[in-house]
């Protein structure tokens, strides 16, 4: 886990407003789990992969929370329910994830501030 203070070093290259906003709101939990997920995006974007679907199937079972810090790809499919939180998602992927709850990691993190049974997909 990287400390606030690295995070928001790492934040002033980044140049997309909703990114810096989910940022800076991720940061103002202590939770550990949005600490981590801060620190992910902050990253470069060379390090920030997208993820398939079929990885999403293959790491979570059925009613799992997950938050997935980059882009959902449309490779493969989703044999059970989920509540996925993502920064970016492809329009082939939205329309192949009908059994999930989609939102953004800002919406998951106002109803889950302390990020319990959250899983992080990278």
């Amino acid at each position: 886990m990287k400390s606030k203070s690295k995070i928001e070093r790492k934040m002033r290259r980044k140049d997309n407003p909703e990114l810096i906003r989910t940022i800076i709101m991720l940061k103002k939990h202590n939770s550990r789990i949005w600490l981590d997920v801060a620190n992910i995006l902050s990253n470069s974007r060379r390090k920030n992969n997208g993820v398939n679907i079929s990885k999403i199937n293959k790491l979570t079972k059925a009613n799992d929370l997950v938050v997935v810090p980059g882009k959902i790809l449309s490779e493969g499919e989703l044999n059970h329910a989920l509540k996925i939180a993502y920064l970016k998602i492809s329009g082939k992927a939205r329309d192949k994830l009908k059994k999930a709850e989609l939102m953004t990691i800002e919406q998951l993190c106002n109803k889950n501030k302390e990020g319990i049974g959250v899983k992080i997909i990278i």
